[in-house]
């Protein structure tokens, strides 16, 4: 017949070992998958006796793992079952895919409560659950409130995060994040210093991919991420030998584009130098 009233769906009903010597006390281990088990309390448990289910407290009481009836048991007693209905005060272990976010008081957002003077926290464990790393809320006496929410953009190597909009105001206020390059508004957004003479190198530069030789003391060099527009500013310094050496008599450097800068270093003409040193700024 159908059930009458909300049918009960998942529940932690547990059925210990059996305990199957008698041996004329009244004092036994409780024990599930041959390992001592403690049961919260004597009144969540079904006990039969020769058939017979036990009252808790008055026929029989525990003590941790152990149950201990009113009378020592007598050869020919058999303890039928003993059946452990569920955890005091505890749901169990949650099946898959039943909480959602009706269940959460603050839905959508779930909240890490603090308490005994730190504050909430959530932890990601490692694959085996031996270590892992944490995210913490300020100390109260900062009296912080914001959002911050997780970049728009993909991670790529070399970008930090940085807060790139701000919506809102005070405990409203929402960060929009985003992975981006390594500069700002007082540093280079582009340098390098790099060989002009045979086959062109760098020596080293950020956010530069490429130089390009186009002639006899020419060259553009190709940004790896191009700047918003081309309204930013660029410096170049030559030297020709080595880095102590004379400075080439005139160096000219101009944007020529958002993603490449156009250098070329004069001497009496058109030279290549062996020592160009490249700054650019937005």
């Amino acid at each position: 017949m159908p059930y009458i009233g909300k049918q009960p769906i998942t529940g932690n009903f547990i059925k210990l070992d059996t305990i199957s010597v008698v041996n004329g006390q009244a004092a036994y281990t409780m024990q599930k998958d041959s390992v001592n088990f403690s049961p919260g309390s004597a009144n969540q448990m079904l006990v039969s006796l020769n058939g017979i289910i036990q009252s808790p407290s008055s026929s029989f009481t525990i003590s941790g793992s152990t149950i201990t009836f009113a009378s020592n048991l007598v050869t020919g007693d058999v303890i039928n079952f003993i059946l452990v209905l569920g955890d005091v005060l505890n749901v169990g272990t949650v099946s898959d895919n039943t909480i959602t976010n009706d269940k959460l008081a603050t839905a959508p957002t779930l909240i890490s409560k603090g308490a005994g003077g730190e504050g909430g926290a959530i932890q990601l464990n490692c694959e085996v659950n031996t270590h892992g790393v944490k995210l913490k809320s300020p100390d109260h006496s900062a009296g912080q409130s914001w959002t911050l929410k997780l970049p728009d953009n993909s991670p790529t190597a070399d970008k930090f995060l940085k807060v790139k909009s701000i919506t809102g105001s005070g405990s409203t206020a929402v960060g929009q994040m985003e992975f981006a390059d390594a500069v700002d508004g007082t540093a280079a957004q582009a340098w390098v210093n790099f060989n002009g003479t045979g086959t062109v190198a760098i020596r080293a530069s950020q956010n530069v991919s490429s130089i390009t030789d186009n002639s006899s003391g020419y060259y553009t060099i190709n940004l790896t991420s191009a700047m918003a527009d081309a309204n930013g500013a660029a410096f170049v310094n030559s030297s020709r030998g080595t880095p102590n050496g004379d400075m080439v008599d005139h160096e000219e450097c101009y944007i020529n584009s958002a993603s490449t800068i156009q250098v070329t270093s004069y001497n009496g003409g058109f030279q290549d130098a062996a020592y160009i040193y490249v700054g650019l700024f937005r």
